[in-house]
């Protein structure tokens, strides 16, 4: 089911998300995400980097990517950040949540692409 489609709000308990799927990042070992919603080229999600693992450096051509920290450090744009801390990666810009120093990280993420 496309959540995004329905004309309902999407809530999730916090026992419902952690039972939704991990799902691999592409072929990255030790980085999952779990898909909270998604419509067309935006979404929003759980991801989780492993100790001793990262996202590896990529930029988004057209969509901007909000990053908060749940739990853990990771080092995003070129900062180490802990829980509670937010960025903002507009479009175009390099990026990488880098946990191969640290014991790993959990953030919620937003994927949007900017109006039109």
């Amino acid at each position: 089911m496309d959540i995004a489609r329905t004309s309902q709000p999407t809530v999730y308990t916090a026992e419902e998300i952690d039972s939704l799927p991990a799902i691999p990042l592409g072929p990255l070992d030790g980085v999952t995400h779990r898909v909270l919603w998604r419509i067309d080229t935006s979404m929003a999600g759980v991801l989780t980097v492993e100790a001793g693992h990262r996202l590896g450096v990529h930029a988004h051509r057209i969509n901007h990517h909000h990053v908060w920290v749940l739990e853990g450090r990771a080092t995003i744009v070129g900062a180490e950040l802990g829980a509670g801390s937010y960025v903002h990666i507009p479009s175009g810009v390099d990026h990488d949540l880098d946990a191969t120093s640290t014991s790993g990280c959990t953030v919620f993420y937003l994927y949007l692409r900017p109006a039109e």
